[in-house]
């Protein structure tokens, strides 16, 4: 009898043993999958990426920009024309993410916030949907503060945008990004303080570490200067991503490259330049 008590404890046991190996892994198959890597940094060329800095890593960011193409062998084609943009972005969580940074020709401070508010899920949700605002503050001198008329408030400009992308398969992501820009200060009587486009921008991968970026906005309301065209090439190496650009902006926020652009690719307005970021963790 007790040979025959043991004997159904243990199989009890097995049984019961198997049927919760067998609920986990049903729970685990229930799990979604999530597509990561749409592009490889938080920037399209110039334009925001859906992507965002993990939590507690911290990414510098150094963006370069030259003259352009047809300012001639005298000035090396551009090369002895420079401005740069310096700044830090900091996941506060995977779906959180904000910075701050300065261009120096534009004299401007800007700060951002990037909310992923849904990620593409494998054989599920299609899209990434990334919610990203920002403000701009442009830097004064103390003789202009002292002119009549002068305020703070007229200094900044904010631009807020939805990301939607799709990783369409392995190597190619696209992106949607309509956008509007605010301008409290307007230098022109008839122009909109708000600024409507919409952003086309892609991702196609050559290798695991290389791929080739486009982006392209198009202004939808008083469009008063040219649409801005760039491409990039990215290239990872470790934990630094640098890429190269072609644009007909020099800007490197958005206010100005997607309201401000003045140069125009067929007549070789096109400025050179490059992004470089370094990740560090500072919160494992």
């Amino acid at each position: 009898m007790k040979k025959l008590m043991i004997f159904t404890l243990l199989v009890s046991s097995f049984f019961t043993n198997a049927q919760d190996n067998l609920l986990n892994m049903l729970a685990g198959d229930n799990e979604p999958i999530y597509v990561s890597y749409l592009f490889k940094g938080t920037k399209v060329v110039n334009g925001q990426s859906v992507e965002l800095p993990a939590k507690g890593v911290l990414q510098f960011n150094i963006q370069h920009r030259f003259g352009t193409l047809n300012s001639g062998l005298y000035n090396l084609y551009g090369l002895d024309f420079s401005q740069v943009r310096l700044s830090f972005d900091y996941g506060i969580k995977d779906w959180l993410a904000v910075s701050i940074g300065r261009s120096s020709s534009l004299k401007t401070i800007d700060a951002n916030s990037k909310i992923r508010i849904k990620r593409q899920v494998k054989d599920g949700f299609p899209f990434t949907i990334v919610a990203n605002s920002a403000v701009y503050l442009k830097q004064w001198q103390y003789d202009e503060a002292q002119k009549e008329g002068f305020l703070l408030t007229n200094q900044l400009s904010y631009a807020n945008q939805i990301l939607l992308a799709r990783k369409i398969n392995r190597n190619l992501t696209l992106q949607l990004s309509p956008t509007m820009v605010h301008y409290n200060l307007v230098e022109i009587k008839d122009n909109a303080n708000d600024k409507y486009a919409i952003g086309f921008g892609g991702r196609q991968k050559l290798t695991n570490r290389i791929s080739v970026n486009a982006e392209y906005f198009y202004q939808l309301n008083d469009k008063r200067n040219n649409n801005v065209l760039s491409l990039g090439f990215d290239i990872q190496t470790g934990g630094h991503v640098f890429q190269l650009h072609l644009s007909n902006s020099p800007a490197m926020i958005d206010p100005e490259f997607i309201t401000q652009t003045t140069g125009e690719w067929l007549k070789g307005d096109i400025y050179f330049g490059f992004n470089i970021s370094r990740v560090f963790t500072l919160n494992k």
